[in-house]
């Protein structure tokens, strides 16, 4: 692996001039904020952690907009601390939200311990029609990858970027959301993965070459690709990793047919009224079935050299 529910009170004035005021929640999910994220970590964990995690939160808000209600928090390897932190977590949730419960919330199974067990980060959206509270939830651990690696900063702009395309899906209803980002991972992974690995691509330090040694690595996972399979039947679990690779070349092939303010900034905007394929085809010209099949039946069967003509 992004919109701020901010809650802003409007006061109403109702009967003339009995100037009785009523006051009103306004739900400004998807607009940008000036609220920063906040950040929790576990006792084990550095604080130069925290701060690198910070730091490249920063880089990519800066590039795609500040969204949230955003929460970080950082787990270490020791599993007490993270046993520590979950009660913390919970009673947050339960402050935040008066709905939420606190046993269930302890009793989640993909708890922080499950973190400091397997690594790994991920992103946890909260906007439904049962909680009051909306808002986003990332969690990056000390492993897979930790601090001390060079995937960890792409791997915060990635899960960043689930922020940015959360965000940009307003309704609450479930099926509508998950109709506007789809099941399975070729289409917002793929796009997290690609938008991250553009933007680090980009910082001062990095290699020029360093894009194409990404992608060039990605393209590993054709190998594992069904004769006549489409990325976009892979489903999350043991073969997500390609639509994870893969789709990251679909979303650089798109990017390279339009440009990245049509497939960033334009599909988004009009995601909410016009949904996912109303939207692709207004935005790229084409259906996603055409695309996906000059994706798969002309682009992926050109050599390296020409695939790679794509990646800036």
């Amino acid at each position: 692996m992004k919109h701020m529910l901010i809650t802003a009170i409007a006061s109403v004035l109702l009967v003339g001039c009995g100037a009785m005021k009523i006051e009103v929640e306004r739900d400004s999910w998807g607009e940008t904020t000036s609220q920063k994220a906040e950040f929790y970590a576990a006792s084990d964990v550095t604080r130069s952690q925290i701060e690198l995690t910070r730091q490249w939160y920063e880089i990519a808000s800066k590039a795609w907009g500040n969204y949230g209600p955003l929460e970080f928090w950082i787990v270490g390897t020791n599993e007490g601390a993270a046993t520590t932190l979950d009660k913390r977590y919970c009673e947050l949730r339960k402050q935040k939200d008066l709905t939420d419960s606190l046993e269930h919330c302890l009793n989640r199974d993909h708890n922080f311990v499950s973190y400091a067990k397997r690594g790994n980060a991920g992103l946890n959206t909260r906007r439904n029609e049962h909680e009051k509270w909306s808002g986003f939830i990332i969690t990056m651990s000390a492993k897979f990858p930790g601090p001390q690696e060079k995937d960890y900063k792409p791997v915060v702009l990635h899960e960043y970027f689930h922020v940015y395309q959360h965000a940009h899906i307003h309704s609450k209803n479930d099926f509508e959301r998950k109709s506007r980002n789809l099941k399975n991972p070729w289409w917002s992974e793929g796009g997290a993965e690609y938008m991250a690995q553009l933007l680090y691509s980009k910082q001062k330090g990095v290699s020029p070459s360093y894009l194409k040694e990404i992608m060039g690595r990605k393209l590993r996972s054709l190998k594992n690709l069904h004769e006549g399979e489409s990325i976009k039947d892979i489903p999350y679990g043991k073969r997500g990793g390609i639509a994870y690779d893969l789709g990251a070349w679909f979303t650089a092939f798109i990017i390279n047919k339009t440009s990245e303010v049509d497939y960033r900034v334009k599909f988004y905007r009009d995601l909410n009224t016009k949904g996912f394929e109303g939207s692709f085809i207004k935005n790229f010209g084409s259906s996603s079935k055409d695309l996906l099949d000059e994706f798969h039946n002309t682009f992926l069967k050109l050599s390296l050299e020409g695939k790679m003509k794509i990646i800036p």
